[in-house]
């Protein structure tokens, strides 16, 4: 059973996040990589949970540049009304 634990845990996708802002950096804790260090990221799984807080806004993946993310929707809205 400990070698499949181990197994898994290696197999398992992490995403670097930073948090959106001082609240969130002292408020938010993952279950299972726990909450973030005084400056800078935390190394979080890539599941449901963190997925959620990306979408609400509490966190950001740090290789995401929020400017392309909003030109992109724009374009998107502007299409999509056409």
């Amino acid at each position: 059973m400990e070698k499949m634990r181990e197994a898994n845990k290696a197999a398992q996708k992490t995403v670097r996040v930073t948090p959106a802002n001082h609240i969130m950096r002292r408020l938010l804790k993952h279950p299972h990589a726990g909450g973030f260090p005084k400056e800078g990221g935390a190394e979080w799984p890539d599941d449901r949970f963190t997925k959620r807080r990306i979408a609400d806004g509490d966190i950001t993946r740090e290789d995401d540049a929020p400017k392309d993310r909003s030109r992109s929707h724009r374009r998107q809205e502007d299409s999509s009304a056409a």
